[in-house]
């Protein structure tokens, strides 16, 4: 089932839908246990901004288990890596078209002068995807010289799924390393 999100004004009048459920196979559907809750506070006034469901250990293993599927799935495993790149970048292009909003909600959320989040975080997290967008058809292996009776290689390859805790203070930048 689909969570549903909520129209937020932010202090400095912008809007948008904020997610509230949790995001598992490319959607933000509801929690195992939608009463389980994590409340943002605005540090200025420490009021709530929204609640959004907190994943369960069985909401983690659906995750793992949609992001498994995606990386064998052949629409991805068989995307060359030139357009693995360009989807990146896009990402990036995105990133910045809403930087502002972006910036508004990451200071909002954790407290920090909306011009750092603007002028420093926003602009490194784009980078970061922008950066990472040019690695994607570039990583390869490596033949490596031993002996002639010897043929020895590297292959570089995406081996599974990763889970990152992001704190409070930096969230975009973490979750675009």
């Amino acid at each position: 089932m689909t969570a549903q999100p909520l129209n937020l004004k932010t202090p400095n009048g912008k809007e948008y839908l904020q997610p509230t459920g949790i995001f598992i196979d490319n959607e933000f559907v509801q929690a195992t246990n939608p009463k389980s809750t994590i409340t943002s506070i605005d540090p200025d006034t420490e009021l709530e901004i929204v609640k959004v469901q907190a994943a369960t250990a069985e909401d983690v293993d659906k995750a793992v288990k949609a992001a498994k599927s995606a990386l064998k799935s052949p629409s991805w495993k068989k995307l060359p890596a030139t357009d693995r790149g360009k989807l990146m970048a896009k990402l990036a292009d995105l990133m910045e078209s809403e930087q502002e909003l972006l910036a508004t909600i990451d200071a909002w959320d954790n407290g920090k002068p909306y011009s750092v989040a603007l002028n420093e975080d926003l602009p490194e997290a784009i980078g970061t995807i922008r950066y990472y967008s040019g690695w994607a058809d570039k990583s390869h292996g490596q033949t490596i010289n031993t002996t002639p009776e010897k043929f020895s290689y590297t292959l570089r390859q995406p081996i599974g799924v990763v889970a990152q805790i992001i704190p409070w203070n930096y969230p975009l930048s973490m979750a675009c390393w």
